[in-house]
Formats: structure tokens, sequence, C-alpha cells
């Protein structure tokens, strides 16, 4: 079957990818240039840590995240991608540690498989780098990260052939009624610029830092009174910092508390941080429905994949896996707004 992709981010490039594997002709339709990524998949962390989100979502992402955790290490050892699953770390200061204990607290109540609690040894043992620090943290097994710009570059000559600088309009364009019939079925991967109804933007930076002096290997989760800020490491000293959430559709670059927060907190932290190279400060729009779930349904002949907000990462095998088969059951095209992934 030739199906057309709106949208070449993460979810755009792995559905390609996947229906081009299954024997599908695939073409994806992207507004933005070579080389000049709009995506908020370009700018994430891409954690894969469906127990650190579990406080702050709905147990049906968990179940989508812990889904996808068993398809990852596949997919990344076939795109040849660099990922670690070493589990995550939460540590807090002193002044957040209640916050450290409401987090676990939660996570006791919602998970069968509780954390497991860390003092400074056990933590040392772990992150070296950590144990002076902090003298206590929680351990989340099985958690990851994804370098995420390797994979979106690994994706991008097997995900089918990708038209940059093509903008698709799927509502009420005569261009667009043309085109319809070119292709057997069309697919909605355009994030907060699908327009969907009951869809929002979400305003999240990150600070990227190249630290020759700090040398940590897991996720780290930094409880804080305002934002969920991780440290999210990329081999070779490189690291993410993140991230603000912000309810807003601007798209403007990083303000300056965003980035004094970001980099105060990297440096509580490790002190590391203090010379480490700012190599990026970015802003990425994540699209996200009332309930924060993930979205797979059928509107106006066109699939939708729409709604990933923070767990774009996360649930992204799982919503590939709906899709597919939305798309091989031309039966369910009758069903005009039936989610399939919530």
């Amino acid at each position: 079957m030739d199906t057309a992709i709106v949208g070449a981010g993460l979810m755009g490039r792995l559905l390609g990818w996947r229906l081009t594997e299954a024997g599908h002709a695939v073409t994806l339709f992207e507004r933005s240039a070579p080389g000049e990524p709009e995506s908020a998949a370009h700018v994430a962390a891409a954690m894969l840590a469906p127990m650190s989100e579990l406080p702050d979502s709905d147990r049906a992402v968990f179940h989508m995240g812990m889904a996808s955790l068993e398809v990852w290490p596949q997919w990344l050892a076939a795109l040849d991608v660099a990922h670690g699953f070493d589990g995550a770390i939460a540590v807090a200061h002193r002044s957040d540690d209640a916050l450290l204990e409401t987090f676990e607290r939660v996570l006791r109540s919602r998970s069968d498989e509780p954390p497991k609690r860390l003092d400074r040894n056990s933590l040392s043992e772990l992150e070296p780098e950590l144990g002076p620090a902090f003298a206590r943290g929680l351990f989340l097994p099985g958690e990851g990260w994804i370098d995420n710009r390797a994979l979106l570059d690994a994706l991008e000559t097997r995900c089918g052939e990708i038209r940059y600088g093509q903008r698709v309009d799927l509502e009420g364009d005569p261009l667009w009624e043309r085109r319809r019939a070119s292709f057997g079925a069309w697919v909605d991967c355009r994030g907060a610029d699908a327009g969907e109804p009951g869809l929002r933007g979400v305003r999240g930076e990150v600070v990227r830092l190249r630290a020759p002096e700090v040398t940590l290997t897991r996720p780290i989760r930094l409880m804080h009174p305002r934002y969920q800020l991780y440290v999210a490491p990329r081999g070779n000293h490189e690291y993410v910092v993140g991230a603000t959430q912000i309810e807003s559709d601007n798209r403007s670059g990083v303000t300056v508390r965003s980035a004094l927060e970001l980099l105060s907190a990297a440096f509580s932290l490790h002190t590391g941080f203090a010379e480490a190279e700012i190599l990026a400060l970015d802003v990425g729009l994540r699209a996200a429905f009332d309930d924060n779930v993930p979205r797979v349904y059928w509107r106006g002949g066109v699939l939708r994949v729409n709604g990933l907000y923070r767990h774009g990462f996360l649930a992204a095998p799982a919503l590939v896996e709906t899709a597919i088969q939305a798309i091989e059951q031309p039966e369910l095209r009758t069903c005009a707004s039936a989610s399939m992934a919530s």
C-alpha cells in the first residue's frame, strides 16, 4: 500500500520505517527544510522512564511505556543508535526532601515494582560522582535514554522518501483533495501544528552541555518545586538538561529565567557542570490533549497520531504498532473518531 505521512518528526519517521520494513511504499511530507528540524523530538531528552512519569501521567501511558521498553532495544540495535537501559536515579537536596518522599510514596502506591532506596554508599556505587552531594536517592530499574538526534538521523534514510519544504493542509485545501487519491492511506503526525480539536501546545526548554569534568551514566531526576528536572547522558561527556514545562505555544527562544534555573540545577547536581560548554539552548513544543494521553484515531479519512506530550519516546513503539494495525485494517476507518491508544 502507498502511504503518505505528514510530518517527519519522531512518529512520522518511526512509522515510515516500520511500514517500509513491512513492504509499504511510504512518502513523508515535511514542511521544514533539510537540516533545519522543527520537531519536538529534535529537542527532547528522550528519556524512557515509565515509572518516573507515573506520578504525573495516566496509567495508560505507563502501560504504553512498559510495552515500548520491550521493543526499543531491538529497534535501536537494528538502527545502531546509542542508548542506555541501566536504570534511572532520583535525588533531592535537603530542602526538597519532602518532594522525594512524596515521589516515592506515589510510586509505591501505583507501581507493582517499587523503587529501590539508596543511601550514600549504594548511590555512590551506581553513580560515584553523586555520592558526595546526596545522602540518599531512589533507583528506578530498567529506565533509560536514547540519543534522540542519532535516532532521527538513522531513520532518515530508512523511513521512505522525505519531501522537505512541503506543507500539506489536510483540512479544506483544494490541493489536498487532489492529492488524497494518490495514496492508499494518509497519516497525520504533525504534532502541535496539526490543529486537532482539543490539542494544545506545551513549551519545553532544554540546555545541551559538554562537561568533561562530569561522568554520569544514567538519567538523573532532580526533585524541583516547579519543574521535573533531569540530566540525561549522551556519551562523550555530553548531557541534556531539562525541561521547563510551560502551558504556552510560544516558540521563541529560551528565556533568561529558564536558562538560569536549568543551569543552576545542573550545577547543584554536580559542580563539574560549572566548567561545561553550552552547546545549545533549545525550545520544543509538545502537543497534548486535555488528559495528556497520546491518541491514535481516524478523523476525516486520515489516521491521526498525536498528543504525545512528554511521552513521545516513551510510548512511540506502542503507538506505532497501533497505527500500523489501523492502516492495515481498512474497516477501522469507518470509526470517525475512535481512539485506539488511550
